[in-house]
């Protein structure tokens, strides 16, 4: 997995996000932006089929502890699905997006 900043409050992640040290980078990324008090994320997961439990855990806590707006744009219709099924598709505004 590769994570980029693309923007003040905007990352881009390519590549499955799989791992604990992806979790670690992303929260890493996330603290990053939020540190500059962003309180709006963009995230751009371009190819990822997956996602991290932990990864799931604190975009909640970013949402609704924390009240950044959030949202996800995704390339892959499996993660997508996923968000739905998990019922939190509406809470990260995940959308569909095509490649």
């Amino acid at each position: 997995m590769q994570i980029e900043r693309t923007g003040s409050s905007e990352l881009t992640i390519t590549g499955n996000i799989k791992s604990i040290e992806d979790s670690i980078q992303i929260k890493g990324a996330i603290n990053a932006i939020r540190k500059d008090g962003a309180q709006s994320l963009r995230m751009n997961i371009k190819d990822s089929f997956s996602i991290t439990s932990t990864v799931i855990g604190n975009l909640i806590k970013l949402v609704h502890h924390d009240k950044v707006n959030l949202s996800i744009m995704i390339g892959d219709q499996r993660l997508y699905d996923l968000l739905v099924e998990l019922n939190i598709a509406h809470d990260f505004n995940a959308r569909l997006v095509g490649r």
